[in-house]
């Protein structure tokens, strides 16, 4: 199994990058046709519709990817399946130049990512590690709309649940989104990747640059 979740992130991650590397987007639906067209040619299904955010959409979560014009903040979320187990990764662009108080906004959620990294482990309960987070956003917390993280496996969405209603100490060899966010409805930043906790050490298999790449 965690082979196989392994294998899916890695591929995921490299579809991201390719389409980094050769960005030449302009709305949401391209880049989301882009990374299915990827996902083919390697022979892999989707673990979900690729999810592209910009413009006024950040207070759908789960937005469907459309006509939008790319400004600003754009949230892209990807995963593909290998041998039917799931990977999970999102990352974040910026089209034009970011203002201070974005920059500001995308260290804050990238910190609070690195904190839940450093700080999970095997034992402590779920809630625990969403309460710790969710109190590093201040006055901010309402913008944080969603769980911390959820299970990955044979379902993109599966226990245990990183939320304030956990009962769930993490365990050996889980494997878990760890996604803090922060939205309004026209600006979004998410920061998540697919991680394992093996003994006293966390492994991100989402491995993948986690700098704000800025488009001209």
């Amino acid at each position: 199994m965690i082979d196989n979740i392994r294998e899916a992130c890695k591929t995921s991650c490299e579809i991201l990058k390719e389409c980094f590397d050769n960005f030449n987007f302009g709305t949401e639906i391209e880049i989301a046709e882009y990374l299915r067209k990827k996902a083919k040619e390697k022979n892999c299904k989707l673990a979900f519709p690729p999810l592209i955010v910009s413009g006024n959409n950040f207070l759908e979560i789960h937005h469907k990817s459309n006509e939008t014009r790319l400004d600003k903040f754009i949230i892209v979320d990807f995963g593909v399946k290998y041998d039917n187990y799931c990977s999970d990764v999102t990352r974040m662009l910026y089209k034009g130049k970011p203002s201070r108080k974005d920059l500001e906004l995308y260290q804050l959620i990238l910190n609070l990512h690195e904190t839940a990294l450093r700080e999970i482990k095997i034992g402590m309960n779920c809630f625990e590690l969403d309460a710790m987070i969710r109190d590093g956003y201040g006055n901010d917390r309402k913008k944080f709309r969603h769980s911390l993280g959820h299970g990955v496996g044979k379902r993109i969405h599966q226990p245990p649940w990183i939320s304030a209603k956990s009962k769930y100490n993490f365990k050996d060899n889980d494997v878990v989104t760890i996604e803090p966010g922060w939205y309004s409805k026209n600006k979004g930043v998410r920061i998540e990747d697919t991680v394992l906790l093996k003994g006293n050490k966390v492994e991100v298999l989402t491995n993948l640059s986690k700098e704000l790449i800025v488009l001209d």
